[in-house]
């Protein structure tokens, strides 16, 4: 396995333990409540294995967490927007503003267009 997914897993591993000990269940009590056995819960805090699409979803809801943190992806998510916001910053340095008042507007027309089809179910 390289090194990097098994790093990950091992992090996902980690949140699991960290949410089942914060409310104060035991490995088999949060067994049960996704519908597996304390051995499989065991393996993912370990970061043997990873939860099936399904058991993550359960795991979320038992340990009153978001599957987006279990995965970390909030950390990434934060680590994009800092790194997109400092190459955005260095991209506008030094343009006229005219064309930061056309970026602007781009942006502002994707925030609005995201809304729309959020909106519209698309």
């Amino acid at each position: 396995m390289p090194e990097a997914r098994e790093r990950q897993w091992k992090n996902i591993g980690d949140r699991i333990k960290e949410a089942r000990i914060k409310l104060g269940l035991t490995q088999a009590q949060l067994g049960r409540q996704v519908g597996v056995s304390s051995q499989t819960v065991w393996a993912w805090e370990a970061g043997r294995v990873k939860p099936r699409h399904e058991h993550l979803e359960e795991l979320a809801f038992s340990c009153q967490v978001s599957t987006a943190w279990i995965l970390g992806r909030d950390v990434l998510e934060a680590e994009l927007l800092r790194e997109a916001s400092v190459s955005f910053h260095d991209a506008l340095e030094g343009l006229p503003l005219e064309d930061i008042e056309t970026i602007q507007n781009f942006i502002n027309f994707v925030r609005q267009e995201r809304r729309r089809r959020t909106e519209a179910g698309e």
